[in-house]
């Protein structure tokens, strides 16, 4: 599976049970990448994509035991360091901002992978947002 993780500078996800930020430019560009592809997640995360009804967007709160070879994960509030044996690649989106945070991505899943693309682009709620793609 290929995990799509969203984070502010020191890699906090969440605070208090709830995403710390969330961006249309970014959802367009998870779609543009997992088209023709599954992409996964959890009730909350697809509350985001309301309007998005005809993409091959998949529900479910086991997201991550569920997903197979190829498909796409978008985490928001799950902790993902035990899936770490099953990525074949991450998708970061960086806020390049600070926010209070209580749940963090652990960096430490990068380390077997490569940084294979680098792309800054204007987001709607942000006024640059960074992805990183890493690969096996």
């Amino acid at each position: 599976m290929i995990l799509i993780i969203c984070t502010e500078d020191r890699w906090g996800m969440a605070f208090n049970g709830r995403r710390l930020s969330m961006d249309q430019a970014v959802r367009e560009k998870m779609l543009e990448i997992a088209a023709g592809k599954t992409l996964w997640m959890s009730g909350y995360s697809r509350k985001q994509f309301e309007e998005e009804e005809k993409e091959p967007i998949r529900v479910d709160d086991r997201f991550l035991e569920k997903a197979g070879k190829g498909e796409y994960c978008f985490a928001e509030l799950e902790d993902v360091t035990s899936y770490g044996d099953r990525l074949e690649g991450i998708i970061l989106f960086r806020w390049n901002r600070r926010y209070p945070a209580d749940q963090y991505f652990d960096p430490e899943l990068l380390k077997s992978f490569h940084l294979v693309k680098t792309e800054e682009f204007p987001g709607r709620s942000h006024e640059k947002i960074t992805m990183e793609v890493y690969s096996l």
